[in-house]
């Protein structure tokens, strides 16, 4: 199934790319953890609520799941606002926290998660060419006669292997596939030229 290979592939790529991103992961987390200690200290001990009557940074566990949901803005202002209610410049440390871990870091961030995907995402293709690429060669070798000093496969062989790969195809249609895979029209098919079967088994042709 197409879709199926699609989605392993994808799976694949985010299993590389994890490891390619856990050092920015980390210091993301240390960079939260550093502003939960500073607004633990700051605000565990001046006896403000949060908006639903919770303790306010009373915590530390607490502390950090706050700022690590506001990183989200899921929470935002409601988190700054007890504090911005007893003293409005207690409003500058939220700003300072969104401007560096929402606007700064998350872009840094996913900008250092696409790159790896993407290039893990190449190098992907570039395996799956290869791969195909030796397949057909090794079929092609399995094939081969030897024609006036050239490698190549001639019809009987190519119609016996299109037999018994699609058996429910007919003589005309294999007889198409060699014609337009003959670019030279010399009778043979090349190495170079038998490249091209897979790509052309992919277009749908419609027997009448």
């Amino acid at each position: 199934i197409p879709e199926g290979r699609q989605i392993r592939r994808a799976f694949r790529n985010i299993r590389r790319t994890i490891p390619e991103i856990s050092s920015v992961l980390i210091l993301f987390l240390l960079v939260i953890f550093l502003f939960s200690m500073m607004f633990y200290k700051l605000f565990k001990d001046k006896g403000m609520t949060k908006v639903e009557g919770t303790p306010y940074f009373q915590n530390f566990f607490d502390s950090y799941w706050d700022l690590y949901v506001l990183v989200t803005t899921a929470n935002s202002p409601d988190i700054m606002m007890p504090a911005y209610d007893q003293y409005a410049f207690y409003s500058i440390f939220f700003i300072v926290f969104e401007v560096v871990c929402v606007y700064i870091f998350m872009s840094i961030f996913l900008a250092v998660v696409y790159n790896n995907y993407r290039k893990n995402l190449k190098t992907e293709v570039k395996e799956a060419i290869q791969r195909k690429r030796n397949l057909i060669d090794q079929a092609f070798d399995m094939m081969k006669s030897d024609v006036f000093g050239r490698e190549v496969i001639i019809q009987g062989d190519f119609n016996q292997l299109l037999k018994k790969a699609m058996p429910n195809k007919s003589e005309q249609y294999f007889k198409i596939l060699w014609v337009v895979l003959d670019v030279d029209n010399n009778g043979y098919i090349d190495r170079q030229e038998f490249h091209n079967l897979p790509d052309l088994l992919n277009i749908k042709i419609t027997e009448v």
